[in-house]
């Protein structure tokens, strides 16, 4: 399965493992932005098992995110490719 990050050109597959690098690297941007954000060292030192449970929850949810938009991509470009054959 090759994803087309690019819905205007069909020149540029991605497949999912790539898929699942872009959305790494974008999770972890949006983890850092989110810890620079909101998080405190009082916060961290107060309670640690807290803090680490909400730094990978933030990770997971993201990443998930990202995969899930790439991967609704290729289905969207399958379906108007779909209508233009038919």
């Amino acid at each position: 399965m090759k994803l087309n990050i690019n819905p205007f050109s069909h020149s540029n597959p991605m497949t999912l493992k790539d898929a699942a690098v872009v959305s790494t690297i974008a999770a972890g941007t949006i983890w850092i932005l989110n810890f620079l954000a909101s998080a405190t060292y009082a916060q961290i030192v107060a309670d640690p098992p807290t803090w680490l449970f909400e730094a990978v929850k933030t990770y997971a949810v993201a990443w998930a995110g990202n995969f899930i938009t790439l991967a609704g991509l290729e289905e969207l470009i399958k379906r108007r490719e779909g209508d233009v054959h038919e």
